[in-house]
């Protein structure tokens, strides 16, 4: 496909007002990838980290950003296999390269040779297929744009690597966020008693709404370790899935019970913690890193929304020209629900 389209372009990190909307060549898409007509691209707060110069890796200006994409396969290249012409996808962040040992031991998500998937703050995008997984089309496009960086991502960690079970106790951090709502959900349809903390009260509603049997309300950097205790009757959480990082380090860590196993799944802001390792090994504790989305695991998640076991929660959806605006209410966390541009 020749011609141009529209797109956000980003020449330099800046506040949300940064973006330019341009006229820029339509991409040509490689043997190995499709060229995808965008339906929509969440705003993601890896997006606002770096539009605003947080987050540097892999960052080259001009960009044209956007990882969490939905749309319809209008060209593929000549060694696409998985996917045809008019398929319904959406993405996962990162592509992954399929042959070295990580990624043939099914640990694709930590491929050295992995790329991060951009360019969906446009009506065009050309991926490699290893990002895009097909999805059923009578799913709407505003929906599954954030399933692959949100209930993809959140099934990583309470399934695969915190293994929730029937009878857990869980705390969700950040539970109103794109990965915290379906951690919620699917901690709640897992068996476990979910537990979610939040800095806004006008949200506790919605999050009783979506599956959790208490809510918490903490600022950030608030030790809300008694108010778990004493939900819990002093045990504490079996699980902890944090999505905020460092300014709650202390509170989740204080939350958990004996034995229990804490899933760092975000860090938002630059603070380092320290700990004595001594409460890691007293509490038997386990400390989990969790990574981005599996291509299996992203087809999981897609079921799951099919399913009505995970309902992903769209807030606002903006066109690509209130781009600025988008970037503004997730950057102040205003949002309950994910944003979402319509290209």
């Amino acid at each position: 496909m020749n011609g141009t389209m529209r797109a956000a372009v980003l020449h330099a990190p800046g506040p949300p007002d940064s973006f330019t909307i341009e006229e820029v060549p339509v991409p040509v898409p490689g043997p190995d990838e499709v060229l995808i007509k965008v339906g929509a691209c969440g705003v993601s707060y890896r997006d606002v980290v770096e539009r605003n110069g947080t987050y540097r890796r892999d960052t080259e200006f001009p960009a044209i950003l956007g990882l969490e994409i939905s749309g319809t396969v209008v060209e593929a290249g000549t060694d696409v296999v998985d996917l045809k012409i008019g398929d319904t996808i959406c993405t996962k962040a990162f592509i992954s390269c399929g042959r070295c040992r990580l990624c043939r031991s099914g640990r694709e998500t930590t491929c050295r040779r992995r790329r991060p998937v951009k360019g969906g703050y446009a009506q065009y995008v050309a991926l490699a297929q290893d990002a895009c997984v097909a999805f059923p089309k009578a799913l709407p496009f505003e929906t599954m744009c954030s399933v692959g960086p949100g209930a993809g991502v959140a099934l990583n960690a309470v399934r695969d690597t915190a293994r929730v079970t029937i009878g857990d106790t869980v705390l969700v951090t950040g539970a109103t966020g794109g990965v915290g709502v379906p951690s919620v959900q699917i901690a709640r349809a897992a068996g476990a008693r979910v537990i979610a903390v939040s800095r806004s009260e006008a949200k506790a509603e919605f999050l009783r709404e979506i599956g959790a049997d208490d809510v918490i309300i903490a600022g950030d950097s608030e030790n809300f370790a008694g108010k778990v205790k004493a939900i819990t009757d002093g045990e504490g959480v079996d699980v902890v899935i944090d999505n905020v990082g460092s300014r709650v380090f202390n509170a989740c860590f204080d939350s958990l019970a004996v034995h229990g196993r804490y899933a760092i799944v975000g860090q938002l802001f630059g603070e380092e913690v320290s700990i004595n390792p001594a409460r890691i090994f007293f509490k038997r504790a386990a400390i989990l890193g969790v990574g981005s989305v599996s291509r299996a695991q992203l087809a999981d998640a897609i079921d799951l929304v099919a399913r009505g076991i995970v309902t992903p929660r769209v807030d606002t959806i903006f066109p690509l020209e209130e781009v600025a605006r988008a970037h503004a209410i997730v950057e102040g966390g205003a949002a309950a629900g994910r944003v979402v541009l319509k290209p």
